[in-house]
C-alpha cells in the first residue's frame, strides 16, 4: 500500500480517530488495543504486554491480533461512520520489486513509509491526521520519506528457509508451551529480517512495545502475516509445527462488540479459513542475495566452547562508523580461529553481542562488519564480504527492557563462513582478531553522483545524543 490517500487508507484514518476518542478501559479502544502488546502503564490487567517476540508464537499471536484488530476497525467503519462493510487491513508491501531492480523508481517508493502517513493534515488540507506521528515519535529519515535499503527488508533467507522450527529457520525454535514475553533473542529469520528491522526504521514509538499505537504497525504486521502465507504457499515441504504444544495453544484476544475470543494455533494456520485471503503471495518475497549472506543466515548456531576474544567492557554507538577492539583471551588457543575458518574442519566461529540496549530511540539500525576498513567505504558494502548482519534496538528501547528481565537483546552471527571466505579472498591471513566494525544502517539507494552522495551523507541517521545506543559486551568464540 503506497497511494496517497487511498480509500483504504481514508477510512482506516478515521477510524483510527473514532478509536482514539473512546476510553483506554474500552477494550475497543485505541489504547485498549495497543496496550495488549505493551504498555508503561502500571497496570496488572492481564490482557495487556502479552506480545511474544523470540519464540515460535510469534506470527500465530500476532496474526489473531490484527485479525480482531481488523474486525473492529470495520465495525467502527461499517456501524458508526456509515462506510462499506467489506473494509480490509491494507498491507504495506516494502518488499516489492519492479522489473527486478530493487533501487527502480517504484521499487524504491514501496520502501517508503506512505505519504499518508507523512502528512500532518487531512486530504482536504485540515490538520490533525491521526495516521501522521511527528518526530521524535517516528525516525526524521522515514518522516522525511527516505527509503529503507533494499540490504534491510530483503526477505530471502527467510522464505527460503527449510523448517518453520529451529534456530535461525523460518519461524523460530520451540519454546515449548511458553508464551515469550522476555526472550531477548530473536531468532527467527522473518522476526529478524525484515520484521525488526522494519520496526527499526520507522523508530520512535515504532521501536518500543508501545508501538501498535503507531498506526503503521499495523500495515506493516499485516505485510508479515502475508509473507507467512506466502512462505507456506511457495513450497509444499514448508509446514507449520505439528507439536501438540504450538498447534494447542490458545490465543486470546477482543473482538469488535468487545468480549473475549480465542484462537489455537490450529485454527490460526490457514488465512482462508479464518475469512481472508492476500492480493498476492508471490510479489515482494525477495532477491536472492550473494550465496555468503545466504549460507550464513542459514547456519546453525551451536553453544560457544573456547572464547577466543572480548570486549573489556561496553560499547557505545553513535553517529559515526566505529572500530571495536576485541581482546584475546589469554587462555585460547592462537589456532582456534583459522581451525573455524578452514573448510576442513567442523568448528564454527560465533560473534556474540549482548545487552544491545538504548536509553530512547536511537532512530537507526546499525550494521556490523568483520575484517572491513573503516575508512574504506567500498568494505562497508552490505552485499560485500565484510558484511555479517544487522543491530537494532526493537523492545530494547528505555523502559521497553522490562520485557527482557532488564537486559537488552542479544545477537549472535555464525561467521565461519564469511572468515573463510575472507582468507581465501587473501583479506585476512588467519592470524591476530578481525576488527569488528559497527555503522549506522544508511537509508536509500547508493548514491549516482557526488551531489546526491552529500545529501544523501546529510541525511544519513543521527541517533539523538540522549538516545546513548551501546553493546554491553561482544565476545568471538569458536565451538
Amino acid at each position: 500500500m503506497t497511494d496517497v490517500w487511498d480509500e483504504q487508507l481514508l477510512w482506516y484514518a478515521r477510524a483510527v480517530r473514532a478509536m482514539q476518542g473512546r476510553p483506554e478501559s474500552d477494550p475497543t479502544s485505541w489504547l485498549f488495543q495497543a496496550n495488549i502488546h505493551g504498555t508503561r502503564s502500571a497496570s496488572d490487567n492481564p490482557e495487556w504486554n502479552n506480545c511474544p517476540h523470540g519464540g515460535w508464537f510469534f506470527l500465530p499471536w500476532h496474526r489473531a491480533y490484527i485479525l480482531c484488530f481488523e474486525g473492529i476497525v470495520r465495525d467502527v467503519i461499517q456501524n458508526e461512520l456509515g462506510g462499506p462493510n467489506d473494509w480490509a487491513l491494507p498491507y504495506w508491501n516494502y518488499t516489492r520489486v519492479t522489473n527486478g531492480n530493487p533501487n527502480s523508481p517504484e521499487s524504491l517508493e514501496c520502501r517508503r513509509l506512505p505519504s499518508a502517513f507523512r502528512s500532518p493534515d487531512w486530504p482536504d488540507g485540515e490538520a490533525d491526521n491521526p495516521l501522521f506521528l511527528a518526530e521524535p515519535k517516528r525516525s526524521p529519515g522515514a518522516a522525511g520519506g527516505l527509503p529503507v535499503e533494499w540490504a534491510e527488508v530483503n526477505p530471502h533467507a527467510a522464505m527460503q528457509a527449510p523448517h518453520f522450527t529451529g534456530v535461525t529457520q523460518f519461524g523460530s525454535a520451540d519454546t515449548d508451551s511458553q508464551l515469550l514475553h522476555r526472550s531477548a533473542e530473536h531468532d527467527g529469520l522473518l522476526e529478524m529480517q525484515p520484521h525488526d528491522l522494519i520496526h527499526g526504521y520507522v523508530g520512535g514509538v515504532m521501536l518500543q512495545f508501545i508501538s501498535p499505537q503507531d498506526p503503521i504497525f499495523w500495515l506493516h504486521h499485516c505485510q508479515i502475516d502475508r509473507l507467512w502465507a506466502a512462505w507456506i504457499a511457495s513450497n509444499s515441504g514448508h509446514r507449520n509445527p505439528t507439536e501438540a504444544d504450538w498447534l494447542g495453544f490458545t490465543h486470546t484476544f477482543r473482538n469488535a462488540q468487545g468480549n473475549q475470543v480465542g484462537f489455537t494455533s490450529e485454527e490460526l494456520q490457514s488465512e482462508e479459513a479464518l475469512g481472508y485471503v492476500y492480493e498476492s503471495l508471490t510479489d515482494g518475497v525477495g532477491l536472492k542475495p550473494p550465496e555468503r549472506l545466504v549460507a550464513m543466515m542459514e547456519a546453525g548456531v551451536d553453544p560457544p566452547a573456547e572464547k577466543v576474544a572480548s570486549t573489556t567492557g561496553p560499547t557505545d554507538l553513535g553517529p559515526d562508523t566505529l572500530t571495536v577492539p576485541l581482546t584475546p583471551e589469554p587462555s585460547a588457543r592462537a589456532e582456534a580461529l583459522p581451525e573455524a575458518a578452514s573448510p576442513n574442519t567442523e568448528s564454527r566461529a560465533i560473534l556474540t553481542m549482548d545487552d544491545v540496549r538504548a536509553d530512547a530511540p536511537p532512530q537507526t539500525n546499525y550494521r556490523v562488519f568483520v575484517g572491513a576498513r573503516p575508512d574504506h567505504e567500498e568494505d562497508l558494502d552490505p552485499e560485500g564480504p565484510y558484511f555479517i548482519g544487522h543491530l537494532h534496538f526493537f523492545g530494547a528501547v528505555g523502559a521497553s527492557t522490562h520485557h527482557h528481565g532488564g537486559s537488552g537483546l542479544t545477537f549472535k552471527f555464525d561467521i565461519t563462513e564469511h572468515l573463510t571466505e575472507l582468507r581465501q579472498l587473501g583479506m585476512w591471513n588467519g592470524e591476530g582478531i578481525p576488527p569488528v566494525v559497527v555503522t549506522p544502517a544508511t537509508l536509500g539507494p547508493p548514491p549516482p553522483d557526488a551531489e546526491a552522495e552529500a545529501v544523501a551523507r546529510a541525511a544519513a541517521p543521527t541517533p539523538p545524543p540522549e538516545s546513548r545506543p551501546r553493546i554491553g559486551s561482544i565476545s568471538l568464540a569458536t565451538t
